[in-house]
This record gives C-alpha cells, structure tokens and sequence, in this order.
C-alpha cells in the first residue's frame, strides 16, 4: 500500500495547524510496512523537523509556504496534487484538511478524509469570510465527503451531527478523538512568557478564535457584570486568533464603551508555546462554542492543574465530561453564576480537578495515528 498524506495547512496557529503539527510527530514515530509520503508546508516542517523521528519509511515533500494561503492551497489540491499522487503511483490519500482532491475516484485513488467542523451546516451565518467564499467552503466540503471512501470525525456527537446533516450511511464514518499535544504534558520542555504579563495577578483564562459561533461577546458581557463588584478582583486575559476582523471590532467597541481596557486583556495571534504558562496560573480557564467537534484547548488546560468551565453545547460535554462545569452561552446570568462558582466554591473546584486528570490521560495523539492507521489500512483491505 502507497500512502500519502496531505499536511499542506496555514501558516496561522489554529486548530488545523495544531491537529498536522501533533499527527506528523506521531506518524514520524510508527513501524511502518510501506512507503508514505508527506506533503508539508516549509514552514510547519521547519517547526517540526527536530522533533520528528528518523523515519526511512517516509519521504517527506516540502512545498512552498504560498500554499498556507488558502486559495492557492485550493488550487494546488484539486488540480497539482492529483497528478502528484499519480506520478508516484498512489493507492490511497489521507486528508485531514476538510477537503480532498474532488477528480481522486476518477484517478482510481482511494481516499480517507478527516473533518475538523460541522459549521457551515449548523451556524452557516456565523462563518467568518464573504457571502461567496462561505457558499463555495460548504460545496467544496459536502462534494469532498461524498467523494471519499471514508470519513473521520473527531467525536460521537460530530459523526450523529454530520450523518442527520447531510444523510450518510452510519458505516462510512469513523470516530478518532484527538490527542493532547506533548508540550503541555512534558515537563522538561522550556515554555516561553509573555513580557510585561504579571502570572501573579488573578485572572480567568481563555483561548478562542476570533469568530461570531464562539460567542465572545456574551462572555465579555458577563464578566462586565462582575467586574462591576468592587469585590470581584479579577481580569479576563483571552488569546485569540483573528479570523473575523469585522467581530473582532465589535469586541474592541464594546471593550472601550464599557471601560474594560484595564480589565480586559487580548493577546492576538501569539504563538502557541506561551499558552501552557498562561493556564497554568489563570485562577480559571472558560471556552465556549456553538460549534465544536472536539475542543482541544479545555484539556490542556486540564493538564496545567486549571479548572475548567465550558458551554453545555456540540460535542463539549461528550469530550470534558465531568472533568469541567458547563453553562448556557445565551444565559448571562448563569456565565456569572457558573464563574462565580468555580472562584469561589474550593470543595467543588477540588473535585473537578481530580476528574480532569484522569480525563486528559484518555487523549493521545499515539492513540490517534493508531486509530488513523487501521481504518486507512482498512479502506486498502
């Protein structure tokens, strides 16, 4: 069996980049029978290359970092990538980027395809981008699912939300959860700090893209309604990747209309490699999303002893389990409630941390590639 796998992704930190990041360092580590190739961006590869395993099996081919921009990553996939997979007598292709190349069944290639998001399906209006370039992501994504041979989703709740969706054959899906990437496991590894960033004060943690189904601004507005307590001594410190620049200013409007520039800090776009610090002093780390698959960044603040509250929607319940509280994102009063809680209340607070670390251990990017492996190995069978 010819295996090739498709890593071409952005060059922004996202949760793309993370899952290709995390799977290749796994992949460089398996006993492989065959030959694989790897397509990867210059600059992901140059992040990754020292920590990857000498691996004779696996030739890795470097492409330029123009194809981390998305139209031209496009335009690679459905019409060079094909030819590419030709060329070099391909059995079957393995893309964990939402989309495949739509001509591969035509080339007698099989192909197993990972989906990372149900949106534009469930909050098509919440999607970042033009009107257009929304439409022609859902196309391009519905034919993908239905040209592959297989398809691979990152929870339960995913796989029952995509089968009712879009009305597929229960057999043609699999599950594979994600991992926990190693940084925020191992503690030997150097972790950076953000200058001019007091760790010692007490602040609630988060980490969200900058997009409308995140639902920021109803969690800006709760915390403005504590922050109001002269009692309530806390910040709200969020990292945030900026994919919604039009939803980003109506956070920064609200920001200064309500006087929270002091109380409210947002560090855009930083590199990942501050994060494990940044949870590991916040006094309590808070996601929330109308649409979520997985939902890496609650585990790994799981694994820096920071306790977790998250919305009760998608598939956050299903992977936090009773390792987190939950609260109605469309609820004001219960988001101050359930913060209110997880500050004040030690006994409960203990006992959600003791869940968390035995919840984390259950996800593993080793596990991931295994589960990976199997299902390719079978679609060849």
């Amino acid at each position: 069996m010819k295996l090739a796998i498709d890593l071409i992704c952005t060059g922004n930190n996202s949760g793309t980049k993370s899952y290709n990041s995390n799977f290749c360092k796994s992949f460089s580590e398996c006993l492989l029978e065959d030959n694989v190739t790897i397509y990867i961006c210059n600059n992901l590869y140059n992040e990754i290359k020292n920590d990857l395993r000498i691996n004779k099996k696996i030739h890795y081919e470097i492409k330029s970092n123009i194809l981390s921009i998305t139209f031209f990553r496009l335009i690679w996939m459905q019409f060079i990538l094909p030819i590419s997979l030709k060329k070099n007598n391909i059995d079957i292709l393995y893309s964990p980027m939402n989309f495949i190349p739509l001509i591969i069944k035509r080339l007698n290639i099989k192909s197993v395809l990972c989906l990372h998001t149900n949106l534009p399906w469930v909050h098509f209006e919440k999607m970042p981008g033009n009107i257009i370039r929304k439409i022609f992501t859902k196309k391009i994504m519905e034919l993908s699912i239905r040209a592959c041979d297989k398809l691979i989703v990152n929870s339960n709740y995913a796989k029952s939300e995509i089968i009712n969706l879009l009305n597929l054959k229960d057999k043609s899906i699999e599950k594979v959860y994600l991992g926990v990437d190693d940084k925020f496991l191992k503690k030997s590894i150097k972790k950076k700090r953000l200058e001019n960033f007091n760790y010692n004060q007490n602040y609630i943690f988060s980490v969200m893209s900058c997009v409308k189904y995140h639902n920021i601004l109803n969690i800006f507005k709760a915390f403005n309604n504590l922050n109001k307590d002269r009692n309530f001594n806390f910040k709200f410190v969020i990292v945030m990747q900026i994919l919604d620049k039009k939803y980003y200013n109506t956070l920064k409007d609200y920001i200064y209309k309500e006087g929270l520039d002091h109380s409210i800090q947002i560090f855009a776009n930083i590199d990942s490699e501050y994060l494990p610090d940044l949870y590991k002093f916040a006094s309590l780390y808070l996601f929330t999303s109308y649409s979520e698959v997985f939902g890496l960044t609650t585990l790994e603040a799981m694994t820096q002893n920071c306790n977790v509250i998250v919305s009760n929607t998608s598939s956050l319940p299903e992977i936090n389990s009773n390792a987190a509280d939950y609260f109605n994102p469309d609820d004001i009063k219960n988001i101050e409630d359930i913060i209110l809680k997880n500050l004040k209340d030690e006994i409960h607070k203990i006992e959600i941390l003791k869940n968390a670390k035995l919840r984390y251990q259950s996800f593993s990017w080793k596990l991931n590639v295994r589960e990976t492996l199997k299902i390719i190995k079978k679609i060849n069978n």
